[in-house]
């Protein structure tokens, strides 16, 4: 047999497959577990497309956020900024909730805010730590009870709908397959409200993670207090800090990992501004040519029968 006669008889034999596969990609399209299948997959593109638009727009909050806290960290006494230091703050402040945050509401329009929570709490908390390290400064002889809550804030994170947000954002994927093949679909009315406004969820757990990482900055205020002469300051952050604890460590936290740390981390904060007041009380004006002293490591073995 001939090598030409022997490619035709190949050729022949692998028509009828060819044939069968063009078959089965025609009848596969069709599939209705195929279209669903297809459809999950536009879902899920769509969702982590918002989830990495979400992420980017949360590290931006949390590069402003920082450097608003460095800019406060600014403040001194012996230079009188306090006032312009506090104004620049607040604008900025401002400006993060105007535009960074309703930008990440926009892209929840219609979404499930949790399923996105791990995206965007970075920012969130960082922004709150700010917040409220700025209020500190604002009404600080008023104590803890002069930080605005949670409540607060989520009035400041209502925004007003110019109409395109719902008809760009709003999520159809939770419908099945079944319904968005029926012709007529009975839309449930909408409240006026709802149209008109829409918010950026502030999560009270957010918020209190965010305001345990105000104890950190609290600490460092002290410090640089300390190096500049304002012993006042000291023992006022001091007290602050104690009431901060104290109210800390009193909730239930076996259920919130990242809090048990962050409570972890106040306690040595708290301890290491006590020894700061100490070292006051004992060498008076002296106290800040010790500085080595306070960056001694706290020992680990040292616990109150909390952990």
């Amino acid at each position: 047999m001939s090598q030409g006669s022997r490619s035709r008889h190949n050729n022949r034999r692998n028509q009828p497959k060819q044939k069968n596969v063009e078959r089965s990609n025609s009848t596969d399209e069709q599939n209705p577990v195929v279209k669903a299948f297809q459809e999950y997959a536009r879902e899920l593109d769509s969702k982590h497309d918002r989830y990495e638009r979400i992420v980017k727009l949360s590290r931006d909050i949390t590069i402003e956020a920082k450097r608003i806290i460095f800019l406060l960290h600014t403040i001194d006494g012996r230079k009188d900024n306090r006032t312009k230091v506090l104004e620049e703050a607040e604008q900025r402040l401002n400006k993060v909730i105007e535009f960074n945050f309703k930008s990440v509401a926009q892209e929840l329009i219609g979404q499930d805010p949790y399923q996105y929570r791990c995206a965007y709490s970075p920012g969130l908390q960082e922004f709150i730590e700010a917040y409220s390290f700025m209020e500190y400064f604002k009404f600080g002889n008023e104590g803890t009870d002069a930080l605005s809550d949670w409540n607060m804030l989520q009035d400041k994170m209502v925004y007003e709908n110019s109409g395109k947000e719902i008809s760009e954002e709003t999520d159809f994927s939770q419908k099945s397959v079944d319904d968005t093949s029926n012709d007529k679909i009975e839309s449930a009315p909408m409240d006026k409200d709802n149209i008109n406004n829409f918010k950026f969820l502030v999560d009270p757990t957010e918020y209190i993670l965010g305001v345990a990482d105000l104890t950190g900055e609290l600490m460092r205020r002290c410090i640089n207090s300390l190096g500049s002469g304002e012993t006042v300051v000291c023992l006022e952050t001091c007290k602050v800090l104690q009431q901060f604890y104290t109210g800390y460590v009193s909730l239930n936290v076996q259920r919130c990992r990242e809090l048990s740390r962050k409570i972890y981390t106040m306690r040595q904060s708290l301890l290491k501004t006590e020894n700061v007041c100490y070292n006051v009380k004992v060498r008076g004006g002296e106290a800040a040519k010790w500085g080595a002293v306070f960056e001694n490591k706290i020992s680990d073995d040292l616990d109150e029968g909390f952990y």
